[in-house]
Formats: structure tokens, C-alpha cells, sequence
């Protein structure tokens, strides 16, 4: 299971990645589902208790979109429009 973190600002994506990194998670990006508007790119993460950590730790205020990938489909987990 994987988990998609979609933001509105590159910026904000690279800054996600290095610091789920430097707390010692596996990162990388990916393009943005089309389930969702941003900048195209996201971040995937498998560890989702560590990037939740990451970004109480952080702030991340560009952060549109959490969605869980299954190796098929995406499942909107958060929605910031909601």
C-alpha cells in the first residue's frame, strides 16, 4: 500500500521528500493522480504514521490531497477542498 501526497507548490513537494528522508523514510516523487489539481507532482510514501509526523512536524499549508494506492486505484484519504 502506498500513500500519494499531493501538493499545490513544487516547492513544498521537495520539501516534503527531503524531510520524510531525513527522519529516515523512503521517499520519491510521482506524478499527481488526475483525481487531483496541483503543481503534477506528488510524493509517495509507504510509511504514512511517518509522513503524518512529518507534516505535524512541518508546515506544509500547500498540501492539497492524501490518497492511498492499492497498485490500481487511488482513494482519496484527505481533501483539503472538503
Amino acid at each position: 500500500m502506498s500513500y500519494i501526497f499531493s501538493f499545490s507548490s513544487r516547492n513544498s513537494a521537495m520539501r516534503f521528500v527531503d524531510a520524510v528522508k531525513d527522519y529516515g523514510g523512503a521517499a520519491s516523487f510521482v506524478n499527481t493522480p488526475h483525481l487531483s489539481s496541483g503543481c503534477g507532482m506528488s510524493v509517495k510514501c509507504d510509511d504514512y504514521e511517518l509522513c503524518q509526523g512529518v507534516l505535524n512536524r512541518g508546515y506544509y499549508n500547500n498540501l492539497t490531497a492524501v490518497y492511498v494506492h492499492d497498485g490500481g486505484e487511488y482513494k482519496s484519504i484527505y481533501n483539503a477542498d472538503n
